[in-house]
């Protein structure tokens, strides 16, 4: 059997891992610690989503879902730690697909598409999806390069997020705060407000625009 060592990409309940052959290499694994929005995330190319600052007045009716995004965890939504998991996401309406995981501690990571995964990758569309399409993340991209999910740390329940953007968006500007949410409302309305306030540069001019985001959300349990 081949042995991988891994790196530890993003600290939460699911964490984002790659396998590396740097142990069998006789080199030790290094961690990764993400600065979304930092020097090193605009020097990869990506496209970010940016927080503007704007107070816009907040309506917490209904969540945003007008693309019908859907998300769902296989194999359960009960998970021991160390447990692979997998997503399948579908949307009505085309654009750009990332996860968020919040923690049992409330601390917010985005894990898809991931830093590393994007400097590692050429692949601009990595997180597109088509009307209709399922898409299964880790997906090919993802798994070309060895990444996959695994449940880590801290025991609890914690919440996956699935955003749709209709721009094209690869790494999300999230608030730097560890807030505990205690329903899907409270951690919607947190996400929802602060992507009121995200502007998506425009490929052609470099403006920063607005972009229509859809919604999902699955609690899950890490035991």
């Amino acid at each position: 059997m081949l042995s991988f060592g891994f790196r530890v990409l993003m600290q939460s309940g699911l964490s984002m891992l790659i396998l590396s052959t740097a142990c069998a290499a006789g080199r030790s694994p290094v961690p990764f610690e993400p600065a979304v929005g930092s020097s090193a995330s605009a020097a990869s190319g990506a496209m970010l989503a940016q927080n503007t600052g704007e107070q816009n007045a907040a309506t917490s009716a209904s969540v945003p879902n007008a693309a019908s995004l859907s998300i769902q965890i296989s194999p359960d939504q009960t998970a021991r730690i160390g447990t692979k998991v997998s997503f399948r996401v579908t949307s009505k309406r085309p654009g750009y697909v990332l996860l968020v995981d919040i923690d049992a501690d409330g601390r917010m990571s985005q894990i898809f598409p991931s830093p590393e995964l994007i400097a590692q990758s050429e692949e601009a569309a990595m997180n597109f999806i088509k009307p209709g399409e399922e898409m299964l993340l880790p997906n090919s991209v993802a798994k070309k390069s060895g990444f996959e999910f695994v449940t880590t740390p801290p025991a609890g329940a914690a919440t996956i997020v699935a955003i749709l953007s209709d721009r094209r968006v690869q790494l999300l500007d999230l608030p730097d705060i560890s807030e505990k949410t205690r329903t899907e409302a409270e951690t919607l309305n947190v996400l929802t407000e602060w992507t009121r306030q995200l502007r998506v540069p425009d490929p052609a001019t470099g403006k920063l625009q607005q972009s229509n985001w859809s919604f999902d959300i699955k609690r899950y349990l890490v035991q």
